[in-house]
Order: C-alpha cells, then sequence, then structure tokens
C-alpha cells in the first residue's frame, strides 16, 4: 500500500464518512415514506443528490491519490452507474407511489453496493 501525505489521509478519513451520512440519509428518506412525512423526505434526498454530484466531483482527485490501487479506482469509477440511477428520477417527482418504489428498490440499493464496495478497499487506508 502507498504511502499517504496527511492531507491525502483526511481526503479518504472524509470521504469514506462522508459515504456513512449518505446512507444515513436513504435510512431517513426510507422511514420517512412510512411517517408520511414526504416534505421533509424530499428535502433529505435533495441533500443526498447534492451529496451524490460532490463525490462525482471528487472522485478524479482520489483517483489520482490511488493511482497505485487499481481494484479500488475501479470501484470508485463504478459510481457513474449511481449517477445514472439518479437521473432517472427527476421522470417520477410527479408520481408519489413510483418515485417512493423507486428510492426504496433502485437508488438506494444501488447507493448502497457501490458504497459497500468501496469502503471495503478504502478500509485499509482509513484506519491504519
Amino acid at each position: 500500500m502507498q504511502t499517504l501525505t496527511a492531507d491525502q489521509y483526511n481526503l479518504l478519513a472524509f470521504y469514506y464518512q462522508f459515504l456513512n451520512t449518505i446512507e444515513e440519509g436513504f435510512d431517513y428518506v426510507i422511514e420517512s415514506f412510512q411517517s408520511l412525512h414526504f416534505d421533509e423526505s424530499r428535502l433529505m434526498l435533495i441533500d443526498i443528490i447534492t451529496a451524490f454530484y460532490h463525490i462525482d466531483s471528487s472522485n478524479p482527485i482520489l483517483l489520482a491519490i490511488l493511482e497505485e490501487n487499481n481494484d479500488l479506482r475501479k470501484e470508485i469509477m463504478k459510481f457513474d452507474s449511481v449517477i445514472e440511477t439518479v437521473e432517472r428520477i427527476e421522470l417520477l417527482v410527479l408520481l408519489p407511489h413510483e418515485y417512493e418504489l423507486f428510492v426504496k428498490s433502485e437508488l438506494s440499493p444501488a447507493f448502497l453496493a457501490w458504497k459497500e464496495s468501496v469502503q471495503i478497499k478504502l478500509k485499509d487506508y482509513v484506519t491504519h
């Protein structure tokens, strides 16, 4: 494993924790569907989508830092499929049932699968 500067380590550690925060946001959104707090869930989902674009814009920096770890780089690049999934949500905003189903069965699972695969490989960098 390559040696990281303090700034690189901090960035990777923040990124790792940021993914956990997004997962907590999804938990809140899905729970709010059951308690009929649609306005709150939509606001949180907007925050999650904004976070996705922050991840997407920071991924090139991570790819440069992790140039020696092709496996992790490949996993990070798979985030494009999460972005492709989120882009479909705009079509469902006016259809509450389909919107909820999409978030629960497609968007959240797509993100969580990607998150898990990245964090497994990123863990060695942030736990040392």
